[in-house]
């Protein structure tokens, strides 16, 4: 039966007889590339479902000449389709181990640079976290200084009585005439002076 329901190409073979061509190669010591050669050149009628072809065992053992099966391990396909990459060889398992040093070292290379990312993000933060304080101050005094301030008071006007505030000509008026009697006499003496020194 193939997945749709209807007969598949090998009719009259028994659901026991019917199973993967990986199967079938192994139990009649064939590689699968010869099971799966004999189904494109049409010897070996098959049934493909997903990426493996299906079977019968009569049929293989016909081809191959051999009329006994290897019975031993699982006597019928049980559904678990068996794939020739589905698990790698020996060599590959060799020589994917051999890499393992070189995936060691690569972790920790990455690992330090993970570790100096950090750090350099931890700085820039830190930095990011003073210039935030920065502007806060200095939004602060902007608003401080864009504030209305108050007008300052005016200076008290001196009463005009005040000596001390008075003009020059009030202060010089009464001493006026007191100036040119000195300035007179002075001229005086400056005249008669040399007189007398003669």
């Amino acid at each position: 039966m193939t997945a749709g329901g209807e007969s598949g190409p090998y009719t009259g073979a028994t659901m026991s007889d019917i199973v993967s061509a990986n199967e079938a190669a192994r139990r009649f010591g064939l590689s699968e590339k010869t099971v799966r050669r004999w189904i494109g050149a049409g010897k070996l009628n098959a049934d493909k479902r997903g990426r493996a072809y299906r079977v019968s065992l009569s049929e293989v053992a016909a081809i191959s000449g051999q009329g006994k099966t290897d019975t031993s391990g699982p006597s019928a396909d049980d559904g678990h389709i068996a794939d020739i990459h589905s698990a790698p060889s020996t060599a590959d398992s060799l020589s994917a181990m051999s890499g393992i040093p070189e995936l060691v070292s690569l972790v920790e290379r990455l690992h330090g640079e993970v570790r100096q990312y950090a750090e350099t993000a931890a700085t820039w933060q830190t930095r990011a976290e003073i210039l935030a304080h920065q502007l806060a101050d200095a939004r602060e005094m902007i608003r401080a200084l864009e504030a209305p301030k108050e007008a300052p008071a005016p200076e008290p006007v001196p009463s005009p009585t005040s000596p001390a505030v008075a003009g020059w000509s009030d202060r010089w008026q009464g001493r006026v005439p007191v100036a040119l009697v000195v300035l007179a006499v002075l001229a005086m003496i400056g005249m008669a002076l040399p007189a007398w020194l003669r």
